[in-house]
């Protein structure tokens, strides 16, 4: 055990979730990264320590109940506590509904929201027993926007907006941060985009997101942002 502020990344293996976890090892957080690929959880875990801190690697399914939850017990029982939770893992099919099927809404409902929901609750009862804690949520600008093609994806991050809000009202008064990061398209594997493809430098980076969670988090423990828009500032 160190003195070192622990945090929980989801969807650590690549884009924002790498990101994020690369950001708070510079701020000598010890990292607990949650993915699916073992080899490049294991590439990440490797590149924190060269910060200094200790990493390390759950590979299983954000929206397993039995897994999240053995998992952050364990991370319990070593270090003690979570300091921080950073739900990032997700996932986006973009179709309309009519080219739409049953199982692809559920694959996102699973991790986008009942992902969400299993770590939430595997860490909240030790937060509320340390009354201190961030929980932060990477959602989405189409959290709160409508768009062509975002029938089952907006809907998951619409649902998840509603369930930050809702939990930073409940959980407040044990001083835990509830925060929801909501970002426009991000140059990432789970959106590659087209501006970049094309030469265009306007989009947003993963480190912008990662910034973003780094604000919150050093912020005073007496100042909550609870919501953060992210868009380029030119997206032209």
């Amino acid at each position: 055990m160190t003195n070192r502020e622990l945090s929980i990344v989801t969807g650590a293996s690549r884009g924002i979730g790498k990101a994020i976890a690369l950001r708070l090892a510079r701020e000598n957080h010890d990292l607990m990264l949650f993915g699916r690929d073992v080899k490049v959880l294991q590439s990440v875990k490797k590149e924190i320590e060269g910060f200094g801190v200790r990493a390390e690697i759950f590979s299983g399914d954000a929206a397993d109940e039995k897994f999240v939850y053995d998992s952050v017990n364990k991370i319990i029982k070593d270090f003690g506590k979570v300091d921080h939770l950073i739900n990032n893992a997700g996932m986006g099919i973009l179709k309309k509904l009519v080219d739409s099927n049953l199982g692809e809404f559920k694959q996102q409902i699973d991790l986008n929201l009942f992902g969400v929901y299993n770590f939430t609750k595997a860490v909240i009862n030790s937060m509320i027993a340390n009354r201190s804690g961030s929980i932060i949520n990477i959602s989405s600008l189409a959290g709160k926007n409508a768009f062509i093609g975002g029938t089952m994806y907006g809907a998951t991050k619409h649902a998840l907006m509603g369930f930050t809000k809702s939990l930073m009202l409940e959980v407040r008064e044990y001083n835990i941060r509830v925060a929801a990061i909501c970002p426009g398209s991000v140059d990432t594997d789970f959106n590659p985009s087209r501006e970049t493809q094309s030469g265009k430098k306007n989009i947003l980076l993963a480190d912008d997101v990662a910034e973003a969670v780094a604000f919150v988090i050093k912020m005073p423990v007496r100042a909550l942002v609870s919501e953060i828009d992210i868009r380029p500032t030119n997206p032209n």
